[in-house]
This record gives structure tokens, sequence and C-alpha cells, in this order.
């Protein structure tokens, strides 16, 4: 930072905010990234079209058709 006298208020405050600013935007950046690789990871050899049509389809599970015991004679 410059500490000249010609140096304006605002424009030292405009140096310093540039760090911040700069900070924050890494931050922000290496998050998203974090967050893109941890979708990654998870989602890897799942079969997602499969297993959504898996949940939208009706399930038909088969009954057991009883026949009544034969009369007795």
């Amino acid at each position: 930072m410059n500490d000249s006298p010609a140096m304006s208020e605002g424009q030292k405050l405009g140096e310093m905010g540039n760090g911040k600013r700069t900070a924050i935007i890494s931050v922000a950046v290496i998050v998203v990234g974090g967050l893109i690789a941890f979708l990654t990871v998870g989602f890897r050899g799942r079969h997602i079209a499969r297993n959504a049509a898996a949940m939208t389809e009706p399930v038909v599970t088969p009954t057991a058709v009883r026949t009544p015991p034969p009369a007795a004679p």
C-alpha cells in the first residue's frame, strides 16, 4: 500500500478491500468446486434414469390364488 499524502482516503480503502474481495471469491470458487466434485463422486456408477423409472412404475405383486379344498363326499 502506498502511504503517499497525495493518495485520497477512497483510494486507500479501495486498495485494502481488494485483498478481501479476492479471498471471498477464491473461497467461493473452492466451495463450488468441492460441491461439484462431491456430487460427481456421489453419483458415479449409478443408473439414475433406471432408478427413477423404477420409482415411478407401479409394482405388481403376485397374489396366491387359493382354491377351496374339495368337498367331502
